[in-house]
């Protein structure tokens, strides 16, 4: 009998590094791959990546899902249109749903335009409803977003007949999201994240740099060091947020 290619290894021990997710998403589908298979594997590789956040959280936010081996994944938490699947959930008896995380990921480039872009759209449009969703419910609720992008992205723009060059999909990712972000308090549009990161990454060694969409694309290609977070100072990012929301010391609302 013939081994099932197409069936997902077992989760590593425990996934500590975005090369673990990578690892947890395999097999990683080929360009030839049918659309189910690619789409596929971007659900594992999300999953994964879930896993991956909650654990680095789960010293400071105790009780937060999925557990280290895949368990709760997608915890149904209640929201303005009932129980709804949250990639990452941190709940209290006090507060309700305190923190959330949504991951989002495009693994491979559309057949015919040889970009990510067209894919930004349909992520978007899941997103704001989801945020909508969550905070029209529990509008306190700090929510982060984070989509995946393979570092390829850096180098899909076109040469013009004219000599220059279109913005590749990573140029065009960061303004593109940059509409989902940035929610402050509760005064502002339910349909907004707290924050939004892009992490783009090697798929062959696992390396990984995370943009926060609010600033402005680099120019260089790829980014220079200091153009980037590290995986740590995006955790700091996201305790930032939870703390200005939560913080005992003064009103959740700024002013």
């Amino acid at each position: 009998m013939r081994k099932d290619s197409s069936k997902p290894r077992p989760l590593p021990r425990r996934i500590t590094s975005m090369g673990d997710v990578l690892e947890a998403a395999l097999p990683r589908p080929t360009i030839e791959s049918s659309r189910e298979q690619k789409k596929n594997y971007g659900e594992r590789l999300s999953r994964a990546a879930s896993i991956w956040f909650a654990n680095a959280l789960r010293p400071r936010y105790k009780g937060i899902t999925p557990e280290e081996d895949g368990t709760q994944q997608e915890r149904k938490i209640g929201s303005a249109r009932g129980a709804k699947k949250l990639d990452v959930a941190y709940s209290t008896a006090a507060l309700g749903l305190s923190l959330g995380l949504s991951m989002k990921s495009i693994s491979f480039r559309d057949p015919k335009t040889q970009r990510y872009t067209k894919n930004y759209s349909r992520n978007d449009n899941e997103l704001r409803a989801e945020a909508i969703d969550y905070h029209q419910r529990q509008p306190y609720a700090v929510l982060v977003g984070v989509l995946f992008l393979p570092e390829d992205c850096y180098y899909d723009g076109k040469l013009t007949k004219r000599g220059t060059t279109t913005d590749s999909s990573f140029h065009a990712v960061l303004p593109y999201f940059r509409q989902r972000a940035g929610r402050r308090d509760t005064k502002n549009d339910n349909g907004l994240f707290e924050r939004f990161f892009v992490g783009v990454y090697d798929a062959t060694t696992g390396a990984i740099r995370f943009f926060n969409v609010m600033d402005p694309p680099p120019q260089q290609h790829p980014p220079a060091p200091d153009d980037s977070l590290s995986f740590d100072q995006v955790l700091q990012e996201i305790t930032k947020a939870y703390e200005e929301r939560n913080s005992p010391r003064g009103p959740r609302d700024r002013a």
